[in-house]
């Protein structure tokens, strides 16, 4: 981890990244689609360097915040951003292979999980010169069932469950949702109008039975939530 940089999101939520790095779509995305009511434990899977929880916390207050992530430097820039919030978030970082949730943890724990698994698997993505970018990046044909069985492990019934993925993933999502009990119940694709969508980002339920709703396609712009301003210079 080398000289990490201060990065101002909307609202004036303050997050450290590693220096070159940048704030994705994706996790603002993934941060702005969860909803859910204070007092609730929520794990963010893969978590990185937290920006997409330490967001998501400005827009759902009075929660309880878990990162798990298997690389030790991204958790210290989670824990070092916390530190800049106006508010404080209650956070814990843990460190935690995906392969080993089960072994780890008891099961039931979380209220709900947000996830952005790597989009590349090993072979079809030209490999990083730097590990941590490797690593998230991409990962085996197993890694994003993986991710899924491990988000099923920790969540509560009736635990809401949050991806944020390409679209051609989407039968690979679907497979693994069903085969590890959470019910997809909602997908919103992402795009410009009158376009493929980009992304898609689906919501289940474990152990739901509810029927599976489509919505319209929005672009990334309109989906992404303003964090409550604040007064921390």
């Amino acid at each position: 981890m080398k000289n990490p940089e201060q990065v101002i999101l909307s609202g004036k939520v303050r997050v450290y990244q590693d220096a070159g790095a940048s704030v994705t779509t994706d996790t603002l995305l993934l941060a702005s689609a969860l909803r859910t009511t204070p007092g609730l434990v929520i794990v963010d899977l893969g978590c990185g360097s937290g920006t997409a929880a330490l967001y998501s916390s400005t827009l759902n207050p009075g929660c309880r915040w878990i990162g798990l992530d298997i690389r030790y430097d991204p958790l210290k820039l989670m824990m070092a951003s916390r530190n800049l919030q106006n508010t404080p978030v209650d956070i814990t970082a843990l460190c935690c292979s995906i392969e080993t949730i089960s072994l780890a943890f008891s099961e039931c724990i979380a209220d709900a999980v947000i996830l952005n698994p790597p989009y590349g698997r090993t072979g079809s993505v030209r490999r990083s010169p730097r590990d941590e970018r490797d690593r998230s990046r991409r990962g085996s044909e197993l890694l994003l069932y993986q991710f899924i069985r491990g988000a099923a492990h920790l969540l509560v019934p009736g635990g809401k469950f949050l991806i944020i993925n390409r679209p051609s993933s989407l039968p690979e999502i679907m497979l693994g949702c069903r085969t590890s009990g959470i019910n997809p119940v909602e997908i919103q694709p992402v795009g410009s109008p009158e376009k493929p969508a980009e992304r898609i980002i689906l919501q289940g339920r474990k152990g739901s039975r509810e029927e599976l709703r489509i919505l319209p396609q929005e672009e990334a712009e309109s989906l992404i939530r303003t964090a409550p301003s604040n007064s921390k210079q």
